[in-house]
């Protein structure tokens, strides 16, 4: 064994240029294969560590005729989930969990507040979530003290060297004028970074244990998991429990219930849901696609140069033959050499992994539960399909070294005269380079998409425009408006119930659809001052805005009959007003409860990943709580945004101010495509840097042989551009043909992602020119710098016999 690896080290020296170039091609493709499985197995392994996620689902609320805009919701009937536990033996137990963003100060006299998630749970959560607690005073939840557990992290980090029990903490508020103050009861286990429900504390309640009654009506929703026993269906459950529900009076006719696996939570919610840490599984998918294409790529240059030494090597084989090795112990030596360069390149990626996980984690935003080193399981898993990869990569390289025949073709190998495998190299180049153009067309529709989303006009006018995130406003709201109109850049503000990206609106409607009767359209409302058209730079097409002149134009806020039942003017969004079919002004729409005084230009309440939808914008006055738009000169954000602080500070000195400005917001929105867009700009490095060295190594082999023919065109007069044409016409063809094989490929699999967007971009044919161009000057530049090296050299030198 120790004779076969000497000569496997010795054989590797020999070609060290070629040696050099595998083993930076592996050495890149299996590090990247290292960090991009380490980033998608951790969002595969998200909320699947629960001792009960087998068996944990969150309850959902389904509506079949749920109109144009979705059929599911993240909240149900906060007496639903008690019931069934009463009611059904399936249903283990239940808690009601969900993570809100608080800004917190461990001493109320600290300049500034701590960003953090607090978990809200019941104490039925601990036993769900086997939530371990280290050390505790008693946690049963009380009326008059808000008892926290905080998490390890945070006991160390602002507790350091301190028992932190019974300690108070507060909050930065929203809502309410004065901090709430919390007890710490106990210190937890830090959970893990891969859960839905990622926080740093844990806010305990009284666990709802009232029954479902009149159908669920005038109860509150709320957003409960249940455990049901093993062995459960829970398809046939979702029948169960909805046929119970259908035979209860005063049911809602159109409600379903349904049932979200735990461990589906984090990647596949694809509905409205009130969720902080939320994936895409088609993300993971394109990731785990990369990573294979990055990989294949190394292995093809690296059976492409092996199959290439071949012909060098057949002297070598020849004689090995002669002297009587058999095919199997020529192909044991080849897979040896394999094994030592795959070991090096395996060794060189586990470095660049270790060294590249802290800024990969930084990109990605959170920690990685998943490593490659954090078990044996998981190290033994990895060694095993590096194996299979290294035999794969060298099987068909040392099948072919050894298949020559020594016996009635001994002259021929002592010559040194290959059968070369032409047609497969050719095959495995083009499959490289189609993998790379591929990649780098995926890259261009990524990076049109996103900055299509960043520039598409969203019907109002983004320039200028402040907002401050919902808070109560403690009867202090028309002092602060009043403070506001004073400022010289201020031009205007308006109190509302809505911002941009904040979803929808503040309620809906299920209204009968005109064009179709008998289906249902959901037609949602937005509230705000008469200000806020004109705040937000909304255009009016038709009639009027809402007006402060015009009393029965607003509502109160506070006169909840009037806001459900009374006729109330609106704007109508132009799209809606064709939908419903109010061809008129001033026309009352008895069943939607509005009078139509105007007709906008549609605009987007939401992200662009959704269709506007059927939308009104109604009146309301002094408000009690909500949000705040600021609409400024241009160029004064940044000073009106200190005077707003100043002014907030002398109003509510406690409250918390959450300001932003409006495109920095909606940009926002698309952080998600734009480290996709990141991360693509990467991976085309690498796959356009593995196809070079793989063309490099080639050429450089093909020269070689080729030496006596380039020096007897030099002597004939050939120039040193017709031999770099000579030497790099196959490659471009082969490129070509790449270009050919990869573009409808990509083109279908970009049009699927497009498909997550309801305003996308139409992919241009200079996408793939571009892609396919880029492709064609990296192979040129390669070829033509080892060509015109030949092309230079002295052709005596050439011509001088061994």
């Amino acid at each position: 064994m120790m004779h076969n690896l000497k000569i496997a080290f010795r054989a590797l020296l020999k070609g060290k240029l070629y040696t050099a170039i595998n083993i930076l091609g592996l050495s890149v493709g299996l590090a990247s294969c290292l960090l991009i499985g380490a980033v998608v197995f951790d969002e595969l392994s998200y909320d699947s560590h629960w001792s009960h996620s087998k068996n944990l689902y969150r309850l959902l609320s389904v509506r079949p005729d749920g109109g144009d805009y979705g059929q599911k919701g993240g909240t149900v009937f906060a007496t639903l989930a008690p019931t069934l536990k009463r009611y059904f033996p399936e249903v283990v137990d239940y808690s009601e969990i969900y993570p809100a963003p608080i800004h917190l100060k461990v001493d109320r006299t600290d300049p500034l507040p701590l960003k953090a998630t607090m978990l809200h749970a019941d104490s039925a959560t601990m036993q769900l979530l086997d939530i371990r607690v280290f050390s505790h005073h008693d946690l049963t939840p009380t009326r008059d003290i808000k008892k926290i557990v905080i998490s390890e992290q945070f006991s160390n980090t602002h507790f350091s060297g301190k028992n932190p029990l019974g300690k108070r903490i507060y909050d930065v508020p929203q809502y309410g004028e004065k901090p709430n103050e919390y007890v710490i009861a106990g210190v937890m286990k830090d959970l893990p970074p891969n859960t839905h429900l990622r926080a740093d504390a844990l806010l305990l309640h009284a666990r709802t244990e009232q029954e479902l009654t009149n159908g669920g009506r005038g109860t509150h929703y709320a957003r409960h998991y249940i455990l049901l026993r093993d062995g459960t269906d829970p398809t046939e459950f979702e029948r169960k429990i909805n046929a119970w529900y259908r035979g209860i009076p005063e049911n809602d006719k159109g409600l379903q219930f349904g049932l979200q696996p735990m461990e589906d939570i984090y990647l596949k919610t694809d509905f409205p849901a009130y969720q902080l840490v939320k994936g895409n599984i088609r993300h993971s998918y394109i990731f785990m696609a990369v990573a294979a294409m990055l990989l294949l790529i190394a292995c093809i240059n690296y059976i492409n140069l092996s199959t290439a030494r071949a012909s060098s090597r057949l002297k070598t084989t020849g004689v090995h033959k002669i002297l009587g090795a058999s095919r199997r112990q020529i192909m044991g030596q080849s897979l040896i050499e394999s094994l030592l360069t795959f070991s090096a390149a395996g060794s060189i990626a586990c470095l660049c992994y270790q060294l590249a996980l802290p800024s990969l984690q930084h990109f990605i935003g959170h920690p990685l539960a998943f490593r490659f080193g954090a078990g044996w399981p998981y190290l033994s898993a990895a060694f095993l399909v590096f194996l299979l990869i290294c035999l794969f990569s060298g099987l068909y390289p040392a099948w072919l070294v050894s298949g020559f025949r020594a016996v009635g073709s001994i002259n021929q190998v002592l010559k040194g005269r290959s059968t070369n495998k032409k047609g497969l190299r050719e095959a495995l180049v083009v499959t490289q380079f189609a993998l790379s153009v591929g990649i780098l067309a995926a890259l261009f529709v990524v990076q049109h998409q996103v900055d299509f989303l960043k520039s598409k006009d969203v019907g109002f006018d983004t320039e200028g425009l402040i907002s401050i995130n919902h808070v109560s406003w403690d009867n202090k709201a028309s002092a602060l408006k009043a403070e506001f109109a004073q400022h010289p850049d201020i031009l205007s503000t308006s109190f509302s119930t809505w911002l941009p990206t904040d979803g929808t609106g503040y309620m809906t409607r299920l209204i009968d659809d005109p064009r179709d009767p008998g289906n249902k359209i959901d037609l949602w409302y937005i509230a705000g001052d008469p200000d806020m058209a004109q705040t937000l730079g909304l255009r009016l097409k038709e009639g009027r805005f809402l007006s402060e002149s015009k009393p029965g134009d607003a509502i109160e806020a506070t006169d909840l009959e009037a806001e459900f039942n009374s006729m109330r003017p609106c704007l109508m969004a132009a799209s809606t007003a064709h939908l419903l079919g109010a061809t008129q002004l001033n026309v009352p729409l008895h069943e939607a409860r509005i009078i139509p005084v105007g007709i906008i230009d549609d605009f987007n309440s939401e992200s662009l990943h959704n269709a506007t939808v059927p939308t009104v914008i109604v009146g309301q006055r002094s408000p009690s709580y909500g949000a705040l738009l600021i609409r400024t000169r241009p160029g004064t954000s940044q000073r009106v945004m200190e005077s707003v602080a100043a002014t907030w500070k002398n109003l509510y000195p406690d409250k918390l101010l959450d300001m932003q400005i409006v495109r920095e917001t909606l940009a926002k929105q698309y952080k998600a495509e734009e480290k996709l867009q990141k991360i693509f700009g990467g991976f085309s490095l690498l796959t356009m840097l593995l196809a070079a060295l793989g063309i490099f190594g080639l050429v450089v082999h093909a020269t070689s042989l080729r030496v006596k023919e380039i020096g007897i065109r030099k002597v004939l007069g050939a120039s040193i551009s017709s031999i770099v044409r000579l030497l790099s016409a196959d490659f471009v063809k082969l490129v070509l043909i790449a270009i050919v094989i990869a573009s409808p490929v990509v083109w279908w699999a970009m049009n699927k992602w497009l498909e997550d967007f309801a305003y996308r971009i139409s992919i241009q044919w200079w996408m793939f020119a571009a892609a396919g161009a880029v492709a064609v000057a990296v192979a040129l530049a390669t070829v033509s710098w080892q060509a015109i090296k030949a092309a230079v050299t002295n052709p005596v030198r050439s011509l001088r016999d061994e």
